[in-house]
């Protein structure tokens, strides 16, 4: 037998890192156990909120251990590989995910084998030529899978009392749900978009375009969940969690509705539609969360963000209008910018009156076309300081973010922001919007 380890790292840099699920781990795990049967064994091994220095004695030996690598997590998991290579020096290590895509040749040097694109073809196949002796280098998944073929991802490789638990569907302005036994979920695979500052398009050579589970396994999914783990909300962690074909968005809501689920989710601003927005409340809807990122249509073009700030008004009317308290998210410091940012997006705000604004400043992340190109937008320096990439800041009272780049001085729409103003721009929008109550939920 086989046994098979996927590691989940400690996370440290999030403010709470139990607030998500790990769900590559949940379906390659399923993915394993339904292939192969008894002739594996298959474990989760959650390092979160363990100290990095300790964790090694939280790891049991294994023939193969499995890493899912993002570029935040890296330093800590190629610290975890040189631990387990002196620990367990038979061992294997497999890895995939989107820093082992636009970081390859340095991954290779890593680990034993990379699993690039979708990796449930992939790593049934790696394990399989392992247990013959001939694992390869590198398994590419070029072909697009149907994601549909596969069970949907079971979650008994986690204790139950990390799987469900109270905080995740709380409102801003109604009391009561933030008690609800709740998990998050994902019902789709990939995204569509060429946003600038996101690495979804280097993935998507792999994986093009954005597949949804069939209306029928996302209702049976969400039953299994009510059903193992009492489960009585969900936040939906899709990219696109309403599908934006409508026959394809009705459908996929009337499938959550059916389950008489309380939820949240996030979409694109040009997802809502008065039915669509109706239709989401009478399903469940309460939270619904869009990336608006800017109000400056020179910085949204920029960024290939493909949305208008009209849109974006109409949108937020919508769902207020629809009984669904909206979240938007926002990110300081995009090329594009104008002098006078902060007091336009103030006045958006004030304008448009969502309960929550999250606000950000603007990272440059590897396989980001910003992060490839800079100079396409006015950047001549960029940082390999990987600690510092993180979009969301404001989770803590008091905070200064550091810049991951240096605009030029002139840029090809003028004058580029400095570093010190960037995030003096910051600091001054975050006063306001905690001042006005509109800050993160907590």
């Amino acid at each position: 037998m086989l046994t098979v380890g996927f590691l989940l790292p400690s996370s440290d840099y999030l403010f709470d890192p139990f607030r998500g699920d790990p769900h590559s781990h949940f379906q390659l795990l399923t993915v394993l156990e339904w292939h192969f049967g008894a002739r594996v064994q298959v474990s989760l091994i959650d390092l979160r909120g363990i100290k990095r220095e300790f964790a090694q004695y939280h790891i049991p030996a294994c023939d193969v251990y499995l890493h899912s690598v993002y570029t935040l997590d890296y330093a800590e998991q190629l610290e975890t590989v040189e631990t387990l290579r002196r620990r367990f020096p038979e061992a294997k290590h497999i890895a995939g995910g989107p820093h082992a895509v636009t970081f390859r040749e340095e991954s290779l040097k890593v680990f034993d084998a990379l699993v690039l694109g979708d990796g449930e073809r992939c790593l049934v196949e790696a394990l399989e030529d392992l247990e013959r002796g001939s694992l390869k280098k590198v398994y590419e998944q070029r072909a697009l899978i149907d994601i549909n073929e596969y069970p949907f991802p079971r979650r008994h490789f986690l204790p139950a009392s990390a799987v469900a638990r109270p905080g995740l569907v709380s409102l801003k302005n109604t009391p009561g749900y933030e008690k609800l036994r709740s998990t998050t979920v994902i019902f789709s695979r990939g995204c569509p978009y060429d946003c600038r500052f996101c690495a979804i398009p280097e993935v998507r050579e792999y994986a093009p375009g954005v597949r949804y589970r069939k209306p029928e396994f996302v209702e049976e999914e969400i039953e299994y969940l009510k059903k193992e783990y009492g489960v009585e909300g969900i936040s939906l962690l899709d990219e696109i969690s309403i599908p934006l074909p409508r026959a394809q968005a009705v459908a996929h809501l009337e499938a959550i509705g059916r389950t008489g689920i309380v939820w949240r989710a996030q979409c694109r601003v040009d997802g809502i539609t008065p039915e669509i927005a109706k239709l989401a409340r009478e399903a469940g809807c309460v939270t619904m969360a869009m990336g608006v990122e800017s109000v400056s249509q020179r910085s949204l073009d920029l960024i290939s963000k493909r949305i208008n700030v009209a849109k974006t008004r109409e949108s937020i009317r919508l769902l207020k209008e629809a009984g669904i308290e909206c979240r938007i998210y926002m990110i300081l410091g995009l090329p594009g910018e104008p002098e006078d940012i902060v007091q336009q997006t103030w006045d958006f705000i004030e304008e448009t009156d969502p309960e929550s604004v999250y606000l950000s400043v603007f990272t440059l992340r590897p396989g980001t076309e910003v992060y490839t190109n800079p100079e396409r937008f006015g950047i001549k320096r960029v940082s390999s300081d990987w600690s510092k990439t993180m979009h969301m800041y404001g989770r803590y009272d008091a905070e200064t973010p550091d810049l991951t780049f240096e605009y030029q001085e002139t840029t090809p729409w003028g004058r580029g922001f400095t570093a010190r103003e960037i995030v003096g721009n910051y600091l001054e929008l975050q006063d306001r919007i905690k001042a006005s109550g509109r800050g993160p939920v907590k």
